[in-house]
């Protein structure tokens, strides 16, 4: 059952610093008994690390802390620890002291999933999106971090939980997810250390990167196949461009997660500073994915220019266009203006 639209009030919330607001969130968990967590629509690895985190540690405290998410978690993080006892529905008669929403920059990215406010209690969010748009009764909102992770991490550490490795593991995932191996232009001192910490608390990073790089099916390398016969050129040379549509995925007798991390293959061609994948999107339109390795080029301002938003290097947005083509138009005429604007 969907729960009801979200209130327009969420979408208020008083700016505060980080800090405060970190604290402010820490009082309210101190006092829970009951903590709903969930993130944005088919969450990724920040989002689906940071649950599993948070639901260790509360459950660590004595805490009832139930995982909830409308979309089914990603078969590549599915091993996490507590992911398997997500629920995909919340009664109107369940009540939470507290909802912790991670990793959405913007209200509207929860859908209609969002519970009302008789269910869901205090609303707290951690969000690190520069193009984020805060929101909730606390709003945990830190650009400076690489992942929500961080945060994860910034709480445990405040209020003195004990970090064990089934916590350890996810946060890893997190941090690894968001900075694409600590590849991406957001690495920074703080997401190391924090990797440092988790490898302390039992983190093995050569048994996490072997159960992230799963096997692929033989749907998936068909419809690598036919991504990478798509690749086309832009920006000359700085732009690589792969295509997705319905067609090529029913084709290859793949599903639509086996789509994940192709477009790193547009941005590791030699020359290509910043790598797109264009998807043909349920419901309608293009969902567009950017990377980059451009220390010049923020993507996730180019994507707050189409209503999207992300990271200096990862971002995303949907364009409410149909056609594949113009969108392609679109995205490479923002990106050469991002060039020439250098």
């Amino acid at each position: 059952m969907n729960l009801d639209a979200p209130r327009r009030q969420t979408e208020r919330v008083q700016t505060v610093n980080v800090d405060d607001a970190l604290l402010l969130a820490c009082e309210h968990l101190r006092k829970a008994k009951r903590v709903l967590l969930t993130s944005h629509r088919r969450p990724d690895g920040d989002g689906s690390g940071s649950m599993a985190a948070l639901a260790s540690l509360l459950r660590g405290q004595g805490k009832t802390a139930v995982i909830y998410s409308l979309d089914p978690i990603a078969r590549r993080y599915k091993w996490l620890p507590l992911l398997d006892t997500t629920v995909h529905t919340i009664s109107f008669d369940e009540r939470f002291d507290c909802t912790i929403v991670v990793d959405c920059a913007d209200i509207s990215l929860i859908g209609d999933a969002l519970p009302p406010p008789e269910v869901r209690g205090t609303l707290i969010t951690l969000d690190h999106h520069a193009s984020g748009h805060p929101f909730g009764d606390v709003a945990v909102w830190d650009p400076t971090a690489a992942a929500v992770g961080v945060l994860v991490f910034r709480i445990a550490q405040a209020e003195r939980w004990e970090l064990t490795s089934e916590a350890a593991v996810p946060i890893y995932v997190s941090l690894i997810s968001d900075t694409g191996g600590f590849r991406h232009a957001n690495t920074n001192a703080e997401v190391l250390h924090v990797a440092s910490e988790m490898v302390r608390a039992g983190v093995v990073p050569a048994q996490v990167a072997g159960s992230l790089e799963e096997r692929p099916s033989p749907g998936k390398l068909r419809l690598l196949g036919s991504v990478l016969s798509t690749l086309e050129l832009h920006c000359a040379g700085r732009v690589g461009v792969l295509s997705v549509t319905t067609a090529m995925v029913e084709g290859a007798r793949a599903s639509w997660e086996d789509i994940e991390g192709m477009v790193n293959w547009a941005r590791n061609v030699d020359g290509v500073q910043i790598g797109v994948l264009l998807t043909t999107a349920k419901g309608g339109g293009v969902r567009v994915s950017m990377r980059s390795r451009s220390e010049r080029i923020d993507v996730g301002r180019v994507c707050m220019q189409l209503g999207g938003g992300g990271h200096p290097g990862a971002g995303g947005c949907h364009v409410a266009d149909d056609d594949l083509a113009r969108a392609k138009d679109r995205v490479v005429k923002l990106l050469d203006s991002a060039f020439h604007a250098r």
